[in-house]
């Protein structure tokens, strides 16, 4: 499939997944609150002010970081407008949702302190466009903090070979399972100093990057 097709295959799967994903029987997508607690501990390691959630859904991870950290300014994009429309009805204070693309984020250069994503980087087609983007929006000494699926290099290869073709054709958005040292070259690339890249439990990717 082009990139195109995958986003709008992306679209069409959390345009229905809006309506559930809030509701605490979201099915597989429940597995992305697990990424939530170690976004957090990292977050509050450093100082920070303005956060991006790229690929933010509903916003649930910003609920949780708004409802800590209330004075701070956090903005989510989202490439579904259902999501996003559902994340603007919570009225968060501080708190912008906007409808955009990842890989080519519509914000002004060193706009951010922070970069957040977690499980939605294996939907991106191009995905050295999403490091390069969020390069350019970070400020200097910004940190990404990016998690996502990841495993052995043979497991890597069995998903994508395997998983992802079956999701595409039950109508899921997913594009790519990246190697750990995939994640790391991709950073690199975009001008990232890489502080942590870790396979941890649940098959998850932990990448910390800094500007």
């Amino acid at each position: 499939m082009t990139p195109e097709e995958y986003k709008k295959l992306s679209v069409k799967e959390f345009t229905q997944a809006a309506k559930i994903y809030d509701s605490g029987h979201a099915g597989i997508y429940e597995m992305c609150k697990d990424d939530y607690p170690p976004i957090l501990a990292e977050l509050k390691k450093e100082p920070f002010c303005d956060v991006l959630d790229c690929g933010c859904g509903t916003g649930p991870m910003i609920e949780l970081l708004h409802e800590k950290y209330p004075e701070k300014h956090y903005t989510g994009l989202d490439l579904t407008p259902e999501m996003i429309h559902v994340a603007q009805a919570k009225n968060l204070s501080n708190t912008e949702f906007l409808v955009g693309d990842s890989e080519n984020l519509p914000f002004e250069d060193d706009s951010f302190d922070a970069v957040i994503c977690a499980n939605s980087f294996h939907h991106y087609p191009n995905p050295q466009d999403f490091f390069n983007s969020t390069y350019r929006v970070l400020r200097k000494g910004g940190r990404l903090i990016l998690r996502d699926y990841t495993f052995s290099n043979f497991v890597v290869w069995l998903m994508n070979h395997l998983e992802m073709p079956l999701a595409n054709l039950f109508g899921h958005g997913d594009v790519k399972i990246h190697k750990p040292a995939e994640f790391i070259t991709m950073a690199e690339k975009a001008g990232f100093t890489v502080l942590t890249m870790e396979k941890q439990k649940g098959f998850r990717a932990h990448l910390v990057a800094r500007k």
